[in-house]
């Protein structure tokens, strides 16, 4: 000590060897008559302010704490947070020299031991509730899928699992369940980060069924989901790069999104206008996203609010795509049994069936028009836009654009001539007749008609 008693240098000893060399200092006081005792809280992750580019994806923050007098703090067990107990003894001023076991430091907390139980109980009860609930949206979704095989459903029960996995790792439920050491929590929660922004284009791509008259926005998803892959491979080596591209990502999708919903809801595309609510929701996320990891927002709910967040936005998506799953479902039985006595007896007047399943977007003729062309069997059966190429130039717009209108007014009748290509390069007249067959929902879950080859006639 100095000549008025007060020390003013400290020596402290690195614990490890390998130490980064960075510290902390700080002091406290207790100006009151009794003895106190605090908890000194360093949480690894925090959400708020943890960046965009190459975002802090939390670590292990301080590895002992030495103090001015006495000895060093003990280190309380905790999974998520460097949690030490300090005591305060009455009138002294004792100053603290931290250890850092990483370059930054986000947060620290001084906790009185009673109230930072309460508030990791009722976290835990937040986090357990959300956990639950988000575990039943991934299963109910999941199942789904077993009663409706479109993409849509898949696509759908990608994105809860991998809000599920985003949520577990966040909220710390993961490491109850696998043993994470801490250098790899990093890698993990970068991971889920990853699969998250890859299914939201996953899932935007086959609900709003943009690969249906335009195969090359099937090839821009798979490449944009192909390079997120990548992203995640990235993951393994530097979890921060990876974590930042995805996050970007994420941001990309949702206002590729908006801008998809305005130019086809405009256009009157029903799946369009069912997934307003669900977007508004997904940018209101989005916005306090940006705004908690820019440090905009700096709340410590701001972290449990997102991942509630999350999770409505899953149900409500849950809830726009149930609309789809029971549409034509065990109640239209009846209806495409008389649909198949009726094929039979087309079938017995030599006309061909044409089968459009919309929801599956399969387009089935019987018999295989595709042999009567001369092409390889069932090359014209699968997605619509199969048809286009083989179609004549100038009829075209003319089918795709029929087969739109029917769809957005689920009314009328499908009655057009149009020239498909033989594999001999000669073109044959069609004259195809058919109507939409509408589901519980209103909507057009298939299109059934005949198709006659009138080239005789033409060339007549």
């Amino acid at each position: 000590p100095g000549p008025d008693g007060i020390v003013r240098r400290i020596e402290v000893e690195a614990n490890d060897a390998r130490s980064s060399g960075d510290w902390a200092v700080f002091a406290l006081a207790n100006t009151t008559d009794q003895q106190l005792d605090r908890l000194i809280v360093a949480p690894h992750f925090r959400l708020v302010n943890s960046g965009i580019f190459w975002p802090d994806l939390g670590s292990t923050r301080i590895a002992a704490i030495t103090p001015s007098e006495g000895f060093a703090l003990d280190r309380q067990s905790s999974p998520d947070a460097d949690v030490f107990r300090v005591t305060l003894n009455p009138g002294t001023v004792i100053t603290f020299i931290a250890e850092l076991a990483s370059p930054k430091l986000p947060q620290v907390y001084l906790w009185d031991p009673e109230s930072y139980k309460d508030s990791v109980n009722s976290y835990t009860l937040f986090r357990g509730i959300v956990i639950g609930i988000a575990g039943l949206l991934a299963l109910f979704l999941t199942i789904l899928f077993v009663v409706k095989g479109t993409s849509m459903f898949p696509a759908t029960a990608a994105l809860a699992w991998a809000v599920l996995a985003y949520i577990c790792i966040d909220f710390g439920f993961l490491n109850k369940v696998l043993e994470i050491s801490p250098g790899n929590e990093q890698m993990w929660r970068a991971g889920t980060e990853v699969a998250l922004a890859a299914t939201f284009v996953v899932f935007l791509f086959a609900y709003l069924n943009l690969n249906r008259w335009h195969g090359h926005f099937s090839y821009g998803a798979l490449v944009w989901i192909l390079g997120l892959l990548l992203i995640a491979g990235v993951a393994i080596v530097d979890p921060a790069v990876a974590a930042g591209i995805a996050r970007l990502s994420f941001a990309a999708t949702a206002l590729t999104g908006l801008g998809l919903i305005i130019f086809l809801g405009i256009r009157g595309y029903d799946r369009a206008i069912m997934l307003v609510p669900s977007w508004v929701m997904v940018l209101l996320w989005l916005c306090g996203s940006w705004m908690a990891i820019t440090g905009m927002l700096d709340n410590d709910i701001a972290q449990p609010a997102l991942g509630g967040g999350l999770i409505l936005i899953i149900l409500l998506i849950g809830f726009t795509v149930m609309q789809h799953a029971f549409a034509g479902g065990v109640l239209h039985q009846g209806l495409f049994s008389d649909l198949e006595r009726q094929a039979l007896a087309v079938a017995g007047s030599g006309d061909t069936v044409w089968d459009w399943d919309v929801m599956r977007d399969r387009v089935v003729t019987r018999p295989d028009v595709s042999i009567q062309l001369g092409l390889a069997p069932d090359s014209l059966g699968g997605a619509a836009r199969n048809w286009l190429p083989v179609l004549h130039a100038d009829d075209r717009d003319t089918f795709r654009t029929t087969l739109d209108v029917v769809l957005e007014h689920r009314r009328g009748r499908v009655s057009q001539n149009f020239r498909l290509r033989g594999a001999d390069g000669h073109y044959h007249w069609f004259s195809l007749r058919a109507r939409p067959v509408i589901g519980s929902d209103g909507e057009v879950i298939r299109c059934v008609g005949t198709m006659v080859d009138v080239t005789e006639q033409k060339k007549s």
